[in-house]
């Protein structure tokens, strides 16, 4: 009986989480396709309790399935943007890996995957993904001039207009690499968080993500950063022409790291005000959105990172 057992719990399970992939999948492709991001998290939970192989076989047939309802080229798609990230995030979490190492994982994989997507479908469809943006981006510019013209915009407003959303669509466009990259860390990390509460339920424990106040750089990262800047700008003498991208890139990412940090700078000492947590959690919403304010919070993650206000970071013994 605990034989049969064995194989039929893997199987049951199975099917459960097919039927949720499946139809999470189709609901996501026809309706709200912000739903995607949870697409992994079935396959993460049931690869953590019944290993890679099974893992493997379930998004096979999960595949198989959603291309015979749908198409097999949304089938493909969705298996190969997220199926690598959740096999990376699954291997790690069985390695009992610390949290940050999932997560790295995760979006490491799910950037590489996504770029060779992106690249496999740019050389199928003749033309690059970058390309498309363009054409997205120039479309909606005409759209958005024209009903502003049909507002009664004067000619000087609507040059003045035309070349404000010119350039702020250069900078998107521009910077897609750090947008990418920081899309596959906030899917990785809710994937995570809610792959770890699951799990916990069911009775695996796995470690949770630490709380935001306890968030904080690596010792290293303000070195790291500087040996990169000083490499960079070393590689502009050979006027690669790929400076100003990878300048750019590089900007968004380190600002990015800098108002996490400041986030969790501004969590630590609302905690320490006793603030409740409902509290806390609305007045950060309110600090992400207002751009001027996130200014303030990236300046004091920067700061953080070399002062290190909170005595969290690890000091070498003497």
């Amino acid at each position: 009986m605990n034989k049969d057992n064995k194989w039929m719990i893997p199987i049951i399970e199975g099917a459960g989480i097919l039927g949720m992939e499946v139809l999470g999948g189709l609901i996501a492709i026809y309706f709200f396709p912000f739903l995607l991001i949870l697409f992994p998290l079935g396959f993460v939970i049931y690869g953590v309790k019944h290993g890679l192989v099974n893992m493997g076989l379930l998004m096979a047939i999960t595949a198989a399935v959603i291309g015979l309802v749908s198409d097999f080229t949304s089938a493909s798609v969705l298996i190969g943007m997220f199926g690598p990230m959740a096999v990376g995030m699954t291997y790690s979490m069985r390695k009992r890996r610390r949290p940050l190492e999932v997560l790295a994982t995760g979006s490491i994989v799910f950037f590489a995957s996504t770029l060779l997507l992106f690249a496999l479908f740019g050389n199928a469809a003749g033309t690059s993904v970058v390309k498309q943006v363009e054409e997205t981006f120039r479309e909606t510019l005409f759209m958005q001039l024209e009903m502003l013209e049909g507002m009664g915009m004067s000619v000087y407003e609507l040059d003045k207009t035309r070349t404000m959303l010119e350039d702020a669509y250069s900078y998107l466009i521009l910077i897609l690499p750090a947008i990418l990259m920081v899309l596959s860390f906030v899917v990785s990390y809710l994937n995570y968080l809610f792959s770890v509460r699951l799990l916990r339920a069911l009775g695996i424990g796995i470690l949770p993500m630490p709380w935001l106040h306890r968030f904080t750089v690596p010792n290293n990262f303000g070195v790291g950063m500087l040996v990169v800047f000083i490499g960079l700008f070393a590689v502009k003498s050979f006027d690669t022409g790929f400076y100003d991208v990878i300048f750019m890139n590089l900007i968004v990412l380190v600002g990015t790291v800098f108002i996490i940090q400041g986030l969790a700078v501004t969590d630590y000492y609302l905690l320490q005000l006793k603030m409740n947590s409902i509290a806390r959690g609305i007045l950060m919403f309110i600090l992400v959105i207002l751009s001027p304010m996130l200014t303030v919070i990236s300046l004091l993650g920067g700061a953080d990172i070399v002062l290190d206000f909170r005595k969290l970071r690890r000091r070498k013994p003497r």
